[in-house]
């Protein structure tokens, strides 16, 4: 932990937080060989319930950070994939994965994507299980609408179709900003009703009232899970989308020099697939599984970055109330120029300054969940972004 704060100009922060995205080709880092690691896992067998049935795993938001590390996952287990997507999105998924065209906020068009037979077959499938990825994520100010409409209207059509169609088991990600904040001291559990007006922010709001719709159903008779994995990194990000990745990419890069104070909990998005293959075979009907990983400080993860890249570590620590007067001026300055949100705004700066303490001895105890070493995470991630990141 850094002992003391170094004091930074808020004027250099403003330009700092405000420019993080600006459309410049991004050299993120050569990794130092003792952090190069590019031994693959074994296959492993996967049988659901250790029944020998044929499965069709249906996924929205396959094209996602999270959705496409789930997606490799099931090809790499011999897994059978039917994924939905927007017109166009199909080009990010990998070879043998079947797709259907379609749209969450618009049921009529998801008809299709429920089938339990086979496109490539004349049989059908015995089991459905259906893991709901699709969402909006966002750390911006500005109220969107289609915040709303995709991540509670859209999960109530996902499922009361699934219920019309059944699904014989269904996992829906969540968030952990779905769960109302515990004082700062107390470790955050998972919770068996949820308060959109007890969170911060659009997206928890969302995450919180789809979260309930889903209980709702569960109460119905639905076979359905719910997992809330923390903040979500490691490799995978294919569109370069999630906002952590991009603030590892701009510390690696140098365009993040100094970090903010505060932190957060980060999971492996390799380690949330995993944890949701588990949950759709171990967990129970109604209930909910926080998937965290590791809580580190700003300061420890800007240090970790710059170590691997072998640049000198940072002192300098922006303090939170100067980090949140900067914020609206950046987020102002990038809507003036027509650049994407930056990475820091009071949202993201505010819930690293909050309680990001989770349990997920739950998740460990029932579906033997084991999230990796957070310094494996950080390499990974950076190999990936050097090697896909290219000029976003």
């Amino acid at each position: 932990m850094l002992s003391r704060l170094s004091y930074v100009p808020v004027t250099k922060i403003i330009i700092l937080l405000s420019d993080l995205n600006h459309n410049t080709q991004y050299n993120t880092c050569r990794l130092n060989p003792k952090y190069n690691n590019n031994t693959a896992s074994k296959p492993e067998k996967w049988l659901y319930g250790g029944a020998r049935m044929t499965t069709l795993y249906l996924i929205t938001g396959a094209t996602g950070h999270v959705g496409t590390v789930l997606v490799r996952e099931l090809l790499r287990r011999g897994g059978k994939v039917r994924a939905l997507v927007l017109p166009g999105d199909e080009k990010n998924l990998p070879a043998g994965v079947e797709y259907t065209e379609g749209d969450i906020t618009k049921p009529e068009t998801m008809k299709g994507f429920f089938s339990r037979k086979a496109r490539t077959e004349d049989t059908g499938f015995d089991r459905l299980i259906l893991i709901h990825c699709a969402a909006i994520i966002t750390v911006a100010t500005a109220t969107d609408p289609r915040i709303y409409q995709t991540n509670v209207t859209g999960t109530e059509n996902v499922m009361r179709l699934a219920r019309q169609n059944n699904v014989d088991r269904i996992i829906c990600l969540s968030s952990v900003h779905a769960i109302p904040e515990k004082p700062k001291g107390e470790v955050i559990t998972e919770v068996a009703s949820f308060s959109p007006e007890k969170v911060d922010g659009q997206y928890a709001k969302t995450k919180a009232e789809a979260a309930n719709i889903v209980l709702g159903y569960a109460r119905q008779g639905l076979n359905v899970s719910i997992v809330h994995p923390s903040g979500v990194i490691g490799p995978g990000d294919l569109l370069m989308k999630n906002h952590m990745i991009r603030v590892l990419r701009d510390m690696a890069s140098g365009r993040i020099p100094v970090a903010v104070q505060g932190g957060y909990d980060f999971v492996d998005s390799r380690d949330v697939a995993a944890g949701i293959l588990a949950c759709a075979e171990k967990g129970r009907a109604g209930e909910c599984y926080i998937l965290s990983g590791h809580y580190i400080t700003v300061p420890e993860l800007l240090n970790q970055v710059r170590r691997i890249c072998g640049k000198k570590e940072r002192k300098f620590v922006v303090p939170y109330r100067m980090a949140m007067a900067a914020t609206p001026f950046a987020e102002w300055f990038a809507h003036l120029f027509g650049r994407r949100a930056p990475v820091m705004t009071p949202y993201s700066v505010r819930t690293l300054h909050s309680n990001g303490h989770f349990s997920c001895e739950k998740a460990r105890r029932e579906l033997g969940y084991h999230p990796r070493d957070p310094e494996e995470t950080i390499r990974d991630s950076l190999q990936y972004i050097d090697a896909h990141a290219g000029g976003r």
